[in-house]
Parts: structure tokens; sequence; C-alpha cells
């Protein structure tokens, strides 16, 4: 995982064959040279303290020494441990107090150390692995949660202790199942299954939603010592849910309102840049607005941000789908109607304008309401005063009107479909949403937030995207724009499997419109990838390479397929031609 340090090997040895005499040896040792004698499998490494050992017999080999077995010094493989594997360490004898020797494969002597230092140069090394880590632990984004095999935390990062709330001298030592219920706890379930866990939706406790990542620690015998998890905090984004991608949204919650509102509206391309620069701006205004599009680009989406970002934001956000209301009920659900002694009613009931008061009122599809309603909703417009259905005495109303098209009204104005008071009264600033094949640059980010959403809603693992599903998206059209995005990627969630969305889960019409993305095969190469091979000039590799990932929206493994080489020749040709 980490570069080991250098080992502390001492490398000054003479080496005499295994006849040398006592006498011979103790000349190299008085001489602060350590001396090295093998022997069959065995080694003999001598110091300038053993000389006390040769007072005598100075005729002897070391061999003819009482006790010479004592003498032999512990024999470690040099290449394993160099490279920092220590497990050969775990072989050394509890009880030799002699030098380790370090040797190569074939048999040669490289060095010695000290078991004193073996085992000050292992502390170290711990102690600067468990500084890496745990500093990696407090650089992370996501809570981290290290157990033991008994479940005792030893480790929770500072991420751990804002998302739980549970400072780190109250569970490090501690069992985790102190703080959570033990049934409810991903690192635990893991510990017992010994399997890893991606991107998987889970509630540890009540009002904490994340998406887990757990993974066992295994030791060098492969026995699972403890686990690790990190935790993404998710759960603003599932009291958001509804509001992050539904043209159905309802209020924004309270802890939203203190958010940016414009942040939910996803998107980074010009046009939609441009319309969120321009809601901004008109938010805190009072005159009433028109939002252009075609259906499905989000209008009810922006019209509710705009709310949220206005002063009126604590009032009511009111909704009415002009088109999907018979003509004859219009006026009553707008104007409300006047109660009577006949109608069983004698208070009457409010319309959408008047339970809208210092709100906001959406009217979808506004081209659909009738002359006769749009020149009353003009004079309210003008007078800020409702007059109920049947009802004769004004009432003072100030909701501010967001109406949305799909239709050119200054067009159906030229044509008398549509009532010009009413169209300069709601024109006075209008937006225009781009369809959604207008900022293609965007989906990657729509889908990943859909996928998300719909994970959290069936309470399945966030999948993975097959390259290929992202660039089927990118290269079709979406008649339907988010709302047919939104669709597609449902259902893609529903049938996926093994946390994977393949192109065998997209509908049967994105599915035949796509490009094929296998490499061709060799007897008939592909011309693009020949070009590439061949290298016939820089700019043409740049020019490929720049149209597969426009092609893909920026998806490298897409694009790569596309050229047909793999993901680290791309990276390669990109860094090799200087392309960002």
């Amino acid at each position: 995982m980490f570069n080991a340090e250098q080992l502390p090997i001492h490398r000054q040895l003479h080496m005499l064959p295994l006849h040398s005499t006592i006498g011979e040896i103790s000349t190299r040792l008085r001489q602060d040279t350590a001396v090295c004698i093998q022997k069959d499998n065995g080694v003999y490494l001598l110091t300038a303290g053993d000389l006390w050992l040769f007072e005598h017999g100075h005729d002897n080999t070391v061999d003819e020494l009482p006790g010479s077995l004592n003498l032999l010094s512990p024999v470690l493989p040099y290449s394993e441990a160099s490279a920092g594997n220590y497990e050969s360490f775990m072989g050394l004898p509890a009880a030799t107090q002699r030098p380790v020797v370090f040797r190569e494969a074939d048999g040669t002597v490289v060095g010695y150390s000290y078991m004193a230092e073996l085992l000050t140069f292992v502390y170290k090394e711990q102690q600067r692995l468990a500084s890496y880590f745990f500093t990696l632990a407090e650089t992370v984004t996501d809570a981290v949660t290290v157990v033991d095999q008994t479940g005792t935390v030893i480790c929770w990062n500072t991420v751990a202790e804002e998302t739980y709330g549970i400072a780190k001298k109250d569970i490090l030592g501690r069992r985790i199942g102190e703080h959570f219920q033990p049934e409810a706890l991903m690192v635990l379930r893991m510990l017992d299954e010994g399997r890893m866990i991606r991107n998987t939706y889970h509630r540890p406790r009540p009002g904490n939603h994340v998406l887990v990542n757990a993974s066992p620690v295994v030791d060098y015998k492969g026995q699972i010592i403890g686990g690790i998890a990190t935790e993404q905090d998710i759960t603003q984004l599932v009291r958001l849910n509804d509001e992050l991608s539904s043209t159905h949204m309802a209020r924004f919650d309270e802890q939203a309102s203190q958010e940016d509102p414009f942040s939910f509206i996803k998107g980074k391309g010009e046009l939609i840049g441009n319309a969120i620069r321009l809601a901004r701006k008109v938010a805190g205004a009072e005159n009433p607005l028109l939002v252009i599009g075609e259906a499905g680009v989000g209008k009810e989406q922006l019209a509710q941000v705009i709310h949220q970002a206005s002063p009126r934001a604590d009032k009511p956000f009111m909704t009415l789908h002009c088109g999907s209301i018979p003509a004859g009920l219009l006026e009553t659900e707008l104007f409300g109607f006047q109660g009577g002694a006949f109608s069983g009613n004698p208070t009457g009931s409010a319309g959408k304008l008047e339970l809208a008061d210092q709100g906001t009122l959406f009217l979808n599809e506004i081209d659909r309401l009738p002359p006769d309603i749009q020149a009353k909703l003009s004079q309210y417009i003008q007078t800020q005063t409702v007059v109920r259905t049947g009802g004769t005495s004004p009432i003072p109303v100030h909701a501010r009107i967001i109406a949305a098209t799909d239709q050119d009204l200054q067009k159906m104005v030229e044509k008398q479909l549509f009532r010009s008071d009413l169209y300069y009264a709601l024109n006075v600033i209008s937006i225009a949403l781009p369809a959604l094949r207008e900022r293609k640059e965007d989906i990657p980010s729509l889908v990943q937030t859909f996928v998300r959403q719909f994970a959290l809603q069936y309470q399945k693992p966030v999948p993975q995207l097959d390259p290929e599903v992202m660039l089927a998206f990118s290269n079709y059209d979406w008649p339907g724009n988010i709302n047919e995005l939104m669709s597609v990627v449902e259902r893609c969630l529903i049938l996926s499997e093994n946390e994977r969305i393949t192109m065998a889960n997209l509908p049967p019409h994105l599915q035949k419109e796509q490009p094929q993305l296998d490499k061709p095969n060799a007897e008939q190469p592909d011309q693009h990838l020949r070009i590439l091979k061949t290298r016939n000039t820089e700019e043409e590799e740049k020019s490929l390479i720049a149209d597969a990932l426009a092609k893909t929206l920026g998806n490298k493994s897409a694009a790569a397929k596309l050229l047909g080489i793999s993901r680290g020749t791309l990276y390669n040709k990109m860094k090799e031609l200087h392309l960002g």
C-alpha cells in the first residue's frame, strides 16, 4: 500500500569458510568487522560482541565450540523484506538473541540486523502507516468508521462526528452497538458475511440516510480482523428527493429554504445558465413571469425555485394545470365560487388565486385558458382583486403569477387565439428553458441525480452505468425532455441486475438508434481506428479524439470504445497530445 522505509541492514561483513579457526575469526572481529560463515542452510553471523566466546580453543572451528548451534542466526529472504513484505518476520524464533541475516535467493548474504533494530524499525513502520491511514481518514469527505473483529471502534473521523453527532472520545474503544442498533449496522453485517458492500442505501439510525461502502479487513492469513466503512451523508438529498427532479414537486422543506434553491436545477450549459441567471434576478420582484419551454423541460420546477428564492417563500405555492381541467370548471378552480342558500355551501369556496394570496400561483399551459377566463385573469393582474364566480364583491388578493407555455404566444396573439392584454401583462419578463437535446452536456449529472433518487425510492444499491448506456443517453434527442429521461432512468434501475445498468435495460427504441461500440474485427478494420493507429498526423489524432469525446459527452470509457482502444491508451494519447 505504501513504500517501505529502508531496512536497517549492516552490510559491512567478511565471509569466511566453515573450516576457519577461532583465531582467524577473532582477528577479524578485533578489526570491528562482522564475520559470516555459512553452514549448509544455516549461517553464523559473529560480531565484536561475541569475542568473549572465543577466549579458548583458537585452533578449533566455530562448529567445534560447545553449544555452537545456539550461535546460528535466523535467516530471512532479503527480496521480500526489502519490498515491504514482513510476513517472514513472523517466523523468527521467539527465544533467539542472535542477529538476523538477510540472504538473496541464490544464497548471497546481503547483510544483518540486530533484533532490537528490527523491533524499532517495525514499530516505526507501523506508526508511519498509521499516520498515513488516519490522515487519509481525515482527508476524505465521507464518514469513516473502522472496527476490530469484536465490533470495537478504532477509528472515527471528524466527518463521522459531524454526521452522527457523536464525539470521538465517546465512541473510540467502545462497541459500536452501544450507539447504533446492531442489526442496522452495515459494518457488522459485513463482518458476519465477509463480503464487500458497495454504494448501498442505508439508515444506520433514525434521521440519518447514507450511501455506504464497506470492506472486511483481512490479515496475512486471510482471517477477518475488522471492518472499515465509508458513509456519504445523503440525508438532505433524501429529504429533498421530490424537489430535485420532478415537475410534480411539493414545497421544499424548511431545511431546503436555508440553502440556495437554484442549486437544485442541474445544468452547466450556456442556455440553462442564462435562464438561471435571469431567474435569480427576478426572483425578488412582484411582476408576473412567463416561462417558455417544451413539455417536460422543468418549467414547474423553475417556478417552484423562483418562489423559494423570493420573499414569498414561506407563503403558499399553488399550481393549476390549465390543460387538464375542463373549460367549464376552470373559472371556478381559478377564481372560486360564491355560496348561497341553494348551493348547499353558504360560504362558497376560494379558488387557487385566493389560496395563493401573498404567495405564488403557477399556471401551466396558460395558452389553454378560454378567452373569457383570460380576460378575467388580465383584470386580476391589473387590479389585484378577485371576484368569485356567482359573486359581486371584489376580494383583495396579492398572488404572484408565473405562467408557463410551450406555445409561441405572440403568434397566437397575431392569430387572435390569445388575448393581447393578458399576453403583455404576463410577458413583462419571459424566461426560456432549453430542451434537453439543446443541453446534452447536462445529461450525465441529471442521470446521476435520477439514478440516486430512484435507488433511494426502491431501496436498491446505486448502480454503475456502462459507457454504452451514457453514450445512448447522449445520442438520443429526448422529445419528452427531462420527464422522459426520468422515466427511462427509473425503468433502467428497476430492471438492473448486479448493480449495473446495461444496454439491455434500455427501451428498445433507444437501443436501436445507438452506434456499435464493439471493437472492429480484423477482417473489417474501422477507418477511425486505422488512422489513429497509423498516426498520420498529430492534428488528425487530436481531431479523432476530440470527436469521440464530444460524441460521448466527455465519457472517456465510452470514447475509448468508440475509437477501438483501451482507456489507458486514450489517457496516454491525451497526455501526449496535450489534450485536457
